[in-house]
C-alpha cells in the first residue's frame, strides 16, 4: 500500500509545523494499526456479547489491548523524538551516529506536468519487483504498461550478482514483449531501489544495509547502479540507468507530475519510509551545488527509527520477539513495529 501526501502549499514546504503535523499524523496512523489489530483479534464483534461468560479470558484480552495502546502524551513524545533524530541525521557532525540517516536524494526539482517522453522504470523493494514502460504526455497525464516479476528466496539471500542478473533477464523479457529491443533507441531507465543507500550523485549510490528480508552478498557498500548497468550491458539491452531513487522519492515525484505542490512521500507497505523537500541550508551533509532551487528531497530512512533504543518505552513483547527472530536483530525497529512484512506475525503472536 502506498500513501501519497499532497496538497501542501509551497509557502509552507519547509515549515517545522508542517513537519510535525505530517509526521505526527503518520505516526498516529501507523502505530494505531498494531493497536487496532490486537483489539480486533482480542474482541471480534461476534464474541463481544459473550465476554461476561469468561472473565479470566477478558482480563487477558484487556492486557493485550492495553499493551498496544499509545496515549496522546506518548504520541507527542514520539513526534518530538523523531524530529530530534531527523536533525541528528541532517547534521554533518552527528550524521555518522544517526539512526534516522536523512540521506539527500540529489533530486532537487519536482515535475510540473509538462514533461514528455517514454521512459523505463524498475521498482525493486520487496519479494516482487515491477518493470514499467511510462509515456509522459506533457499535460499531467501518464500512460503506463507494467509487469510484476517474482524474486525467489534463494536469490534474495544469495550472491548479489545473481540478483542483478535476474533483474536484467526480466528486463530483457519485458522489453522483448513490448518490442523495445534493437530499436536503435537507448531508453532512459529510472531505478527505484527501496533500501538504504548513501547516494553520491543522481545516478550512483552505495547500499548501506539490506532490509525487508534481503541479504545478498557482495552488495553492501557497492554502487547498485553500476551493478545493475553491468548486468544490463552483459545482456546487450538498449537501456541506461540515469537515476537512482528510493521508493518514497519515486512516490513523491509521481504524485508531483499531477500536482506540483506535492511535498511529502510516505510508504507503508512491505516496509515503511518517508521523504520530504528540505531547504539546502538545513542539510549539513549536502555536497552538491547551491544553485537554484536551493532545496533537495531528503530520504529519511525512518524504518531505523528506534534502533538506538529511543522507542523502547512503547515496544511490546511481541515486537521484541519478532526482532530477536529476524535476520537483522536490533535493526529497523520502527519498521518491524508497523510495516506489512511484520504486522501479520504480530497478530499471530498475539493469538498464541
Amino acid at each position: 500500500m502506498l500513501l501519497n501526501f499532497a496538497q501542501i502549499s509551497q509557502d509552507d514546504l519547509i515549515s517545522p509545523m508542517i513537519w510535525k503535523a505530517a509526521y505526527g499524523f503518520a505516526t498516529t496512523c501507523i502505530l494505531g494499526v498494531a493497536a487496532y489489530a490486537g483489539y480486533r483479534v482480542g474482541t471480534p464483534e461476534k464474541y463481544q456479547a459473550r465476554q461476561h461468560l469468561n472473565p479470566e479470558l477478558n482480563d487477558q484480552i484487556k492486557k493485550v489491548v492495553d499493551s498496544l495502546k499509545i496515549t496522546d502524551d506518548q504520541l507527542i513524545n514520539i513526534m518530538q523524538i523523531l524530529e530530534e533524530e531527523m536533525n541528528t541525521g541532517l547534521s554533518s557532525s552527528t550524521h555518522n551516529q544517526a539512526t534516522v540517516k536523512m540521506f539527500p536524494s540529489y533530486v532537487q526539482n519536482v515535475p510540473n506536468g509538462t514533461e514528455i517522453g517514454q521512459v523505463l522504470a524498475l521498482d525493486l523493494g520487496g519479494t516482487n519487483f515491477r518493470i514499467l514502460l511510462i509515456d509522459l504526455h506533457g499535460n499531467s497525464t501518464v500512460e503506463s504498461t507494467s509487469r510484476i516479476f517474482v524474486i525467489p528466496q534463494s536469490i534474495m539471500i544469495g550472491d548479489g550478482k545473481h540478483l542483478f542478473h535476474h533483474i536484467a533477464e526480466c528486463l530483457h523479457e519485458f522489453m522483448e514483449k513490448e518490442h523495445l529491443l534493437n530499436t536503435g533507441i537507448c531508453y532512459p531507465l529510472g531505478f527505484t531501489f527501496s533500501f538504504p543507500c548513501q547516494q553520491e550523485s543522481l545516478a550512483s549510490g552505495r547500499l548501506t544495509t539490506w532490509t525487508k528480508g534481503f541479504n545478498c552478498s557482495g552488495v553492501v557498500n557497492e554502487d547498485v547502479v553500476k551493478l545493475l548497468q553491468d548486468a544490463i550491458n552483459e545482456k546487450h539491452i538498449n537501456a541506461k540507468c540515469v537515476a537512482l531513487v528510493n521508493d518514497t522519492v519515486g512516490t513523491l515525484m509521481a504524485c508531483a507530475y499531477k500536482d506540483p505542490s506535492t511535498a511529502i512521500g510516505l510508504i507503508l507497505g512491505t516496509g515503511t519510509n518517508a521523504c520530504y523537500i528540505e531547504s539546502l541550508d538545513k542539510v549539513g551533509t549536502w555536497n552538491g551545488n547551491y544553485d537554484e532551487p536551493k532545496q533537495v528531497i531528503i530520504n529519511t530512512e525512518w524504518g531505523a527509527f528506534g534502533d538506538n533504543g529511543c522507542l523502547n518505552f512503547i515496544r511490546t513483547k511481541y515486537g521484541e520477539e519478532i526482532d530477536v527472530s529476524s535476520i537483522n536483530p536490533g535493526k529497523q525497529i520502527f519498521e518491524k513495529m508497523i510495516s506489512g512484512m511484520y504486522i501479520g506475525e504480530i497478530v499471530r503472536l498475539i493469538i498464541l
